[in-house]
């Protein structure tokens, strides 16, 4: 069964969610990133910070996005062998969309020829933490964070080769 199937033919004053598209991010979508991932930060880390929170930094025009009806529900930003960003908002989550980007990212991290993964979660966030580790991503050695001293966990993932048998 299809999760975002689009509908049709539905009753006056219904809602109906559209399909979801994971595509290449484009100019006209930085303002929209921004904001959706400046939102996700204050939401899960801003206790993190006592003043304001930094503006998250991303090369968003490299990224992949999640759309749906029109808006950016999802981010996410692969460069190199690692996971830079992966933001979903709020009431977009528990919807598979976090999965999605996760596997278009582990895609291109594979697709450069890379066989490992790499990605960095704050080591309070638990629900990061138990999303990263049923899709195979392994922690390793906490470290504090470069520039606010808090907990950092650096996640490791090998990708199976394209082309590659997969056992069942």
């Amino acid at each position: 069964m299809r999760r975002f199937a689009p509908t049709t033919a539905v009753g006056a004053g219904t809602r109906v969610r559209g399909k979801l598209v994971i595509r290449p991010a484009l100019a006209a979508d930085l303002p929209a990133i921004e904001r959706l991932v400046l939102t996700v930060a204050r939401e899960v880390y801003g206790h993190l910070f006592q003043d304001d929170m930094p503006r998250p930094e991303g090369n968003w025009l490299q990224a992949m996005v999640a759309a749906q009806d029109g808006r950016i529900v999802g981010v996410i930003v692969a460069d190199d062998d690692w996971i830079e960003d992966l933001w979903v908002a709020a009431p977009h989550r528990g919807r598979g969309i976090g999965s999605r980007l996760l596997a278009a990212g582990e895609h291109q991290i594979r697709a450069r020829g890379h066989a490992l993964a790499h990605l960095r979660v704050v080591a309070d966030n638990e629900r990061a933490r138990r999303f990263y580790a049923a899709r195979g991503w392994a922690e390793t050695s906490p470290y504090p964070h470069e520039r606010w001293g808090f907990a950092m966990l650096d996640l490791i993932k090998p990708l199976a080769q394209q082309g590659a048998e997969t056992e069942p």
